[in-house]
């Protein structure tokens, strides 16, 4: 059983993790769950042990369970997730798909995809919620990146960054199929959730 002292700093840096990952000031939090500032300061700060009502406020606040403030496990978590359980999420007539790999809950969501488009064949992305950036890195082929008005061409090795907010293109270029790996960063908690499946690519013009 954890000592009074273990569980103090276990519920201080959870809740503290918690409030920053919901982008929460303090007097935010404490406004939130109905207590002062200085008792969110005294708890993240492991100088108290909060009471049971005031562990239950936060907790509700903090839109988790009061398992979550009190776990003492310091280990890093890690997710595993295998090759086999990778989910393809889109794929064209001409070959192409779309594998999402592994991503995160909201708030501040991270997804990374795995993608390869064939010769001649390209998707459409619709726009994302402002504040949304991609990066993505070519593993091999050509690729011809379109984000509103601006077009790049990414050759193997070539990473590149954009917001996207915008409508966007990718398009494989030459006549070997482009292989690349994507990752999307979408902060906030605007109602999100890990993606199921992505719309179809519209065809490309002859």
């Amino acid at each position: 059983m954890q000592s009074p002292d273990a569980v103090a700093a276990a519920v201080g840096r959870n809740v503290r993790a918690l409030r920053q990952q919901r982008r929460m000031t303090i007097d935010a939090l404490a406004a939130a769950a109905g207590v002062s500032r200085g008792t969110v300061i005294q708890i993240e700060t492991a100088r108290g042990n909060p009471s049971i009502g005031t562990l239950v406020a936060l907790a509700a606040a903090l839109r988790v369970g009061v398992a979550s403030l009190v776990g003492g496990d310091a280990e890093p978590r890690v997710v595993v997730r295998r090759d086999a359980e990778a989910a393809r999420l889109w794929s064209s007539a001409a070959g192409s798909s779309a594998v999402f790999r592994i991503g995160t809950d909201p708030p501040d969501v991270v997804e990374l995809w795995d993608w390869t488009l064939q010769p001649g064949d390209g998707f459409d992305g619709e726009a994302h919620p402002m504040g949304t950036q991609e990066v993505l890195s070519v593993l091999s082929g050509r690729l011809d990146l379109c984000v509103g008005a601006t077009n790049q061409q990414l050759t193997e090795g070539d990473t590149v960054m954009f917001q996207a907010h915008a409508p966007h293109r990718y398009s494989s270029v030459g006549d070997v199929p482009v292989r690349f790996v994507m990752v999307v960063l979408q902060p906030g908690d605007a109602g999100l959730v890990p993606p199921t499946s992505i719309a179809e690519a519209e065809t490309p013009p002859d």
